[in-house]
């Protein structure tokens, strides 16, 4: 009988679980991706990750060929034609058992029982294993037995748990077979795919790429990760949250080779921090996981229904737009529209903009950046979201608010950041740069501020307790 690796976001040969199983137990091994582009719009994935994961797509179907291991790719339309698909697979191709990755989200999850139904009644069983996180989502619980919901306990015992588990490589496939590959699927679907061209120049797919970038963060950049990661005028952080959502990387691997280097004393900060980013990771994927209701758009916090956000569509597309008339705000957001990627930072701080200083609802910011973002993540992206909003899981105090103009005075204090994405802004000095509304005259085409930047504070203050006393005044009438 044969095997069958069911490819998903894990594009990647190496560090990969399910095929290294597959390979071990079984003499004759296939490969399936199936293609799923109205989900792709029903989930609004920006054109730019539809070229990254077309294109790991194509490499790895020619990795696999040089393994001598076919990878098919079939159009199931969505998920709804996920089941039929592969049991029709199966049935055509003799398969006896299924390898594959987990995957957290509701939707996934409900497609994965859907393909388990269809399937039943053939002599198939599915084997999962969980190699998009380093920690599955149901592995740590409080001593009460409860899901981790506040992010600093959590990162104690994800360490510890790593190092009692750490990682190990699966075995590496043998390479002494060859098998073509050549998919019209997905040529076509790249035609149709609307990336702009001068986005594409900007980034490499793949499994090659992701782990020559690995090996160059580590190699060079590791070390100063904590005190440069903040400022984004600097090529200082991994630029691997791509390759790890699409799954061309492992983030076992990326927790292995950091392990590796802490040998070197310099590096052991740096690399400390970045492995934090990784328990995030994880983090988000648990609490996505064990909190299905937030893929229905609701907050964490649920007192936080009620707030009254302000429904105001100029303000967005300002925003939308880099238009804001605060500089690193338009920096940030002119950086998203031109790459496809921003600075984590950025991320931070035009999030908390739209939600605090704008008071605009969270999920239209975070529905923007999922159709934008090369790197779009649907559990980080919520998690980082409602964090900013004040509503999500070990979130921001609601009194917590970014000022954007310190932000800018302390992370790019002499407006290198806001001169490379502003033109209008280019010809003044540091000090002016970050308020140009306090030199008139001196930067005529840019816009003024669409918001009063005082006051913020007080104003988010009385939204988030009227918001607080209106759920606790139905939780006692219910």
């Amino acid at each position: 009988m044969t095997a069958l690796v069911w490819y998903r976001n894990d594009l990647r040969v190496a560090w990969h679980t399910p095929l290294s199983s597959a390979l071990q137990a079984h003499q004759r091994v296939r490969a399936v991706y199936l293609l799923c582009p109205g989900q792709w719009q029903q989930h609004e994935v920006a054109p730019l990750r539809e070229w990254y994961v077309l294109h790991s797509l194509q490499e790895l179907g020619e990795s696999l060929a040089g393994q001598g291991i076919t990878l098919d790719v079939v159009d199931c339309g969505d998920f709804d034609g996920v089941g039929d698909a592969l049991k029709a697979y199966v049935v055509e191709h003799g398969i006896s058992d299924i390898y594959c990755n987990r995957e957290y989200p509701l939707n996934e999850k409900r497609r994965d029982k859907h393909a388990v139904e269809a399937l039943r009644g053939l002599p198939v069983t599915i084997h999962g294993s969980d190699d998009g996180v380093l920690v599955p989502p149901a592995q740590l619980r409080t001593s009460e037995g409860k899901v981790y919901t506040v992010f600093t306990p959590y990162r104690r015992r994800w360490d510890q748990w790593l190092a009692d588990n750490p990682p190990a490589r699966p075995a590496a496939p043998d390479t002494s077979r060859k098998a073509g590959f050549s998919c019209e699927l997905v040529q076509r679907q790249l035609e149709r795919c609307e990336a702009d061209p001068s986005m594409t120049t900007l980034w490499q797919p793949g499994e090659g790429a992701a782990r020559s970038r690995l090996q160059e963060f580590i190699q060079a950049g590791i070390g100063g990760y904590q005190r440069k990661r903040d400022f984004p005028s600097l090529s200082a952080t991994s630029l691997l949250s791509t390759a790890l959502s699409a799954g061309t990387l492992s983030v076992a691997e990326c927790y292995s080779l950091a392990r590796e280097a802490e040998g070197d004393a310099g590096s052991r900060e740096g690399i400390k921090c970045w492995l934090g980013e990784l328990a995030w990771r994880d983090f988000y994927r648990q609490i996505m996981s064990c909190f299905p209701r937030l893929a229905w758009g609701e907050p964490f916090r649920t007192d936080t229904r009620f707030i009254q956000w302000r429904r105001d569509t100029a303000h967005f597309e300002a925003w939308c737009a880099g238009r804001t008339g605060v500089p690193l705000v338009d920096a940030a957001m002119r950086q998203l529209l031109a790459t496809g990627w921003m600075h984590n930072r950025l991320r931070m701080v035009v999030a908390m903009f739209l939600t605090k200083q704008l008071f605009i609802d969270w999920r239209w910011g975070e529905s923007f950046f999922m159709r934008h973002l090369i790197d779009g993540d649907f559990a980080a992206n919520n998690g980082g979201w409602q964090w900013s909003a004040s509503t999500g899981t070990d979130a921001a105090p609601y009194f917590r608010v970014f000022n954007p103009v310190r932000q800018g005075e302390r992370f790019d204090e002499q407006g290198e950041f806001i001169r490379a994405w502003v033109p209008e802004l280019a010809h003044l000095s540091g000090k002016q740069i970050h308020q140009p509304w306090k030199y008139p005259g001196c930067a005529p085409d840019y816009v003024a501020p669409i918001v009063a930047l005082s006051g913020v504070r007080e104003r988010v203050t009385e939204a988030f307790r009227a918001a607080q006393a209106l759920a606790r005044e139905v939780q006692h009438e219910c």
